[in-house]
């Protein structure tokens, strides 16, 4: 059940987005100021409120002036109104003041027309018409066009990308080297600052999506969104600007934001995939974002998000080459460690043969085999083999030659050896690592072998007519403290051969990944029993079986132990 629970919690992805933020250091967010009622309703309001106020001026002065007065300030009535009503965000004084000499002219042009419209207006029926009528005509005119010429300023503004001086400046030159910029922790750094110096929120995220598994910590903060999260979905259908407070989504994330009290959501994406979102907290004046702040966010979006996706490459590129040098080290420190404890020299024994074979794989693994000369003239034979590879199994696989070297020593028997070794081992072994051992004492005077097994691959024993394992039952080193080693003894009689091997030999696969295994490695043995070397004819018959171009995956370790016919002794030692 357990087992079922967690491969549906790994199918279910859950995105991670690394989060960069700046704050204006404040003693409590800025309120927000409540919405605006509708345009429309808005400005009726106001106009009905401004006509009264022009009204009763209007009526003050028809009664103390001439007539010559009274028809000047009728026709600057409308101008009146419109002065008294006008909508002052319409106006942007900043751009007026620091505008182009065009943005200007068009801007006086529009000014002019604007109110020769609702003057000429009023002028023309005034003539017949009782002053209420005029007033009332002067209203509805101004109520009609004043929509119209806030529509065309606005066009005006973004036809000739009118901004302050200031602003225009960061943004010209933040966009400038966008294509160049290709660290991505500068280039989240400049975003957040030329977003927070011109549109001043309380508050702003950036929130970076990671493709990839991180190699390296981060001193980021990092937050994991359900990869069906409604809001995922919504802001990549929905390009553009989008005001949180009216995003109604079974959304933990949003409902996080709302709690925030961030303001404005905008989200980067490119080639139809989400690469980011940026967050922004109130305006520091309290006020919503103006419609150019936000035209401004539109604008920037499309532009960063390729450059902040093509940043993230470089960076998992250059992770991955530090990754991969991280592991080259890795390799050479563990390949050290592990040329270190194997023997240098090869014990001579009169009427023996010692011979060792080593070929580590690229991903170096924890095979090793070591000769211990006994005071009493026996001959201690190891091979063994660690779980794991790289440096880890490396450390393991010197800590049990040690052991064993150390234990040895002062113990004649093998089975007891490898249960002292396996209780030490298990107190310091890494936790899901073993090392599997095969233990042998030889006397080279009456060819007894005395041996115990640790869970190692079954050593064989060549004669002239068949071919059998040594034999013995144990569990690997390290596994479980307290464990005990079946020993067992056998006699090398002339001409015989002992075969020691690490599973590196028959867990090679070939081309159709079948297995060289053990019946096969049996029947090579049995095949050759005509004195040739063993080491020489297996490395053959491995080369025949997994063919050119073979991809080692472990250590491959041999060691034969044959017992010289005594015919051939003089010829032997003459060599």
């Amino acid at each position: 059940m357990g087992k079922d629970y967690d491969r549906k919690e790994e199918k279910r992805s859950m995105p991670v987005f690394q989060v960069s933020s700046k704050s204006v250091q404040l003693a409590a967010p800025p309120k927000k100021r409540a919405r605006r009622f509708p345009s429309q309703w808005y400005v009726i309001v106001r106009f009905l409120i401004g006509g009264s106020i022009a009204g009763l001026i209007f009526g003050f002065l028809v009664t103390r002036f001439t007539q010559q007065t009274h028809d000047a300030v009728f026709i600057l009535l409308p101008v009146l109104l419109s002065l008294a009503t006008a909508q002052f965000r319409g106006y942007n004084f900043n751009a007026l003041f620091n505008g182009t000499l065009v943005y200007l002219l068009l801007t006086a042009c529009l000014t002019v027309i604007y109110y020769s419209i609702i003057t000429l207006g009023p002028a023309l029926i005034q003539q017949g018409y009782s002053h209420i009528i005029a007033i009332s005509t002067a209203l509805a005119w101004t109520i009609m066009f004043e929509p119209v010429r806030m529509y065309i300023q606005r066009r005006i503004e973004r036809r000739f990308n009118v901004r302050n001086q200031e602003t225009d400046k960061a943004i010209k030159a933040f966009t400038a080297t966008l294509r160049e910029e290709i660290d991505l922790d500068s280039l989240r750094e400049r975003f957040l600052t030329v977003i927070s110096q011109t549109m001043q929120p309380y508050s702003i995220s950036l929130w970076i999506r990671t493709f990839h598994k991180q190699q390296e910590s981060s001193s980021l903060e990092e937050t994991r969104v359900a990869d069906d999260d409604p809001l995922l979905t919504y802001v990549l259908s929905h390009p553009g600007t989008l005001e949180i407070d009216r995003l109604q989504l079974d959304s933990p994330v949003l409902q996080e934001l709302k709690l925030r009290v961030a303001d404005l959501i905008v989200p980067l994406a490119s080639q139809g995939e989400l690469i980011g979102l940026l967050i922004l907290g109130p305006h520091l004046r309290g006020e919503p974002y103006t419609p150019d702040e936000r035209t401004l966010l539109d604008t920037l979006a499309p532009q960063v998000s390729p450059a902040l996706r093509v940043a993230q490459m470089v960076q998992e590129q250059q992770v991955q080459v530090r990754e991969r040098e991280r592991i080259e080290q890795e390799l050479r420190t563990a390949q050290a460690i592990q040329h270190a404890f194997l023997p240098k020299d090869v014990p001579t024994l009169p009427g023996w043969k010692l011979t060792p074979y080593y070929r580590p794989a690229r991903e170096v693994g924890g095979d090793f085999y070591d000769f211990l000369p006994l005071e009493d003239g026996r001959l201690g034979l190891v091979i063994g083999d660690v779980t794991g590879k790289g440096v880890p199994a490396a450390l393991v696989m010197a800590t049990v030659h040690t052991m064993l070297r150390s234990t040895a020593q002062g113990i004649i028997s093998p089975g007891e050896v490898l249960a002292r070794v396996n209780d030490l081992l298990s107190a310091e072994i890494p936790p899901g690592m073993f090392v599997t051992c095969f233990f042998a004492l030889l006397d080279p005077t009456s060819g007894r072998l005395c041996y115990a097994n640790a869970g190692h691959d079954l050593p064989y024993r060549q004669q002239q007519k068949s071919v059998s394992s040594l034999w013995a039952t144990g569990m690997p080193l390290g596994l479980m403290p307290g464990s005990s080693y079946e020993e067992r003894e056998v006699t090398v009689a002339s001409g015989e051969n002992l075969l020691f091997y690490s599973d590196g030999l028959v867990e090679a696969h070939n081309s159709k990944r079948e297995m060289f295994d053990t019946p096969r490695l049996k029947a090579v043995l049995e095949q050759h029993t005509d004195g040739a070397s063993l080491i020489d004819v297996l490395l053959n018959e491995l080369r025949c079986f997994t063919g050119e171009g073979w991809e080692q995956e472990d250590d491959v370790t041999l060691v034969t132990l044959q017992r010289i016919e005594l015919d051939f002794l003089p010829q032997y030692a003459s060599k």
